[in-house]
């Protein structure tokens, strides 16, 4: 991360990364449809046709909020890309989010 740790070019790179996004979220979404549409990929296990139409549908629900700035846990608010990322990077470096990523890291060992 550098002298700055998150705070220098990092979060700047990844503000820019996000800005791009959203600006291009209309043809991104069009893309994940499309993979959507696919047949022969397999969003769950279940063999239902439904259920897996339910699982790319959420799936494809989620980004687009994410898309717009809305991130789980902040009651429905709007964020700008400068406060998604600040969020999205505390919510990386939070120590319990971090003791679940790594199984290595688990309180029995």
């Amino acid at each position: 991360m550098g002298p700055s740790g998150t705070d220098g070019v990092f979060s700047k790179a990844a503000e820019a990364t996000m800005g791009v996004l959203r600006n291009n979220a209309d043809t991104l979404l069009t893309i994940l449809s499309a993979v959507v549409s696919d047949p022969l990929y397999k969003w769950s296990l279940s063999t239902s046709d439904d259920n897996r139409n339910d699982a790319a549908d959420r799936a494809i629900t989620k980004i687009h909020e994410k898309l717009e700035g809305y991130e789980d846990g902040t009651s429905g608010e709007h964020k700008t890309v400068a406060g998604q990322v600040k969020l999205l990077i505390n919510e990386a470096r939070d120590p319990g989010n971090l003791s679940v990523m790594f199984v290595g890291w688990a309180p029995w060992m």
